[in-house]
């Protein structure tokens, strides 16, 4: 339910006009306003096209949903959730969302059961990939869905990554004594390549100048022997955009089996594989201005154990982790 006080800027305005002002309301979101009847002004019910005075006051109830995915009962780390949405840490090797092969196990099914006694449907405002861990968020309706999608368009969502790479060979430097230093964290670096589909693979993703624009801010935070730990800001949203711009680079992730070495348009030196069941890439955190409640958000979630061992077996510190999870949102120049 959404209660809106009518200002005197609204006077002499139809509803539907203040509905998508103010709440952003999508024109099916109104269809389906008008057939349900579920819109009053000051009490009585009311029509979308009934104008409004100041002083006015307006309730909208959305209209119920039904979801075609069965919802299934699991355990949820849930990091955030508000009347709008909730934030969930995903385990690697889940589905995100079912896909056309796969229509159980879902972490959507996963969530669609935890709202089910509310009278929600869970809704996916982006994706991770299976192997992929880290925070995803679900809306609770379709409305705070549109909203949550406007917001990721429009910038006022931004997702952190933490991956685990094979160490980029113009990462090492050296100091006075010949040794290999390197400055920590180091300075942003900016990946532009655009992405497209692969013809040969359709389930895979290549560079290409006839691509959509991909933009991936990152910076060295961590290395040990022959690896290295990556902070990545993403700029746009491709799909696999991560693990194809840093296979680019020559610096592929460990485990990833599909964008290795073969993807660099940079000659490189292929160092002997680390064994690792799956991408070692992890969505460690959220940030959004909240739509609804005009709010600044930030959810945060370390790696899993998988990666912290990972990164231990290299020699690396497991205090990384939290070090780079305490450091000040900062915007990539």
């Amino acid at each position: 339910m959404y209660t809106l006080h009518v200002g005197p800027e609204h006077a002499g305005h139809m509803i539907k006009t203040i509905l998508q002002r103010e709440l952003r309301m999508s024109r099916r979101l109104q269809r389906a306003l008008i057939k349900s009847g579920v819109v009053k002004r000051n009490g009585r019910p009311a029509r979308l096209i009934d104008k409004a005075e100041a002083g006015d006051w307006l309730e909208v109830a959305l209209p119920q949903e039904a979801s075609d995915i069965a919802p299934e009962p699991m355990p949820l780390d849930i990091r955030y959730e508000d009347d709008e949405i909730l934030v969930v840490n995903k385990p690697p090797g889940i589905l995100a969302h079912p896909s056309a092969h796969e229509r159980s196990g879902s972490l959507l099914a996963g969530v669609l059961a935890y709202l089910q006694p509310h009278g929600q449907v869970a809704h996916s405002v982006h994706r991770l990939d299976r192997d992929t861990s880290g925070l995803l968020m679900f809306a609770k309706t379709s409305h705070s869905h549109h909203l949550f999608d406007i917001a990721l368009r429009e910038g006022a969502m931004h997702r952190a990554y933490l991956a685990i790479v094979y160490r980029a060979q113009d990462d090492v430097h050296t100091d006075a004594a010949g040794e290999s230093s390197t400055c920590l964290p180091g300075p942003w670096r900016t990946i532009s390549l655009p992405i497209g589909p692969n013809p040969a693979r359709p389930s895979r993703r290549l560079i290409s100048a006839d691509g959509q624009p991909a933009i991936t801010h990152y910076r060295v935070v961590g290395h040990s022997g022959g690896l290295a730990v990556l902070q990545i800001h993403l700029e746009t949203g491709r799909t696999h955009q991560i693990r194809l711009h840093c296979a680019a680079m020559g610096m592929p992730l460990v485990g990833d089996t599909d964008y290795t070495w073969d993807y660099s348009i940079r000659p490189v030196v292929r160092p002997e594989p680390v064994a690792f069941p799956r991408q070692a890439l992890h969505a460690y955190q959220l940030t959004w201005t909240h739509p609804v409640q005009h709010t600044e958000c930030k959810v945060q979630a370390e790696p899993p154990e998988d990666m912290r061992h990972l990164w231990a077996a290299a020699g690396g510190d497991d205090g990384l982790w939290s070090r780079v999870t305490s450091l000040p949102l900062e915007k990539p120049v």
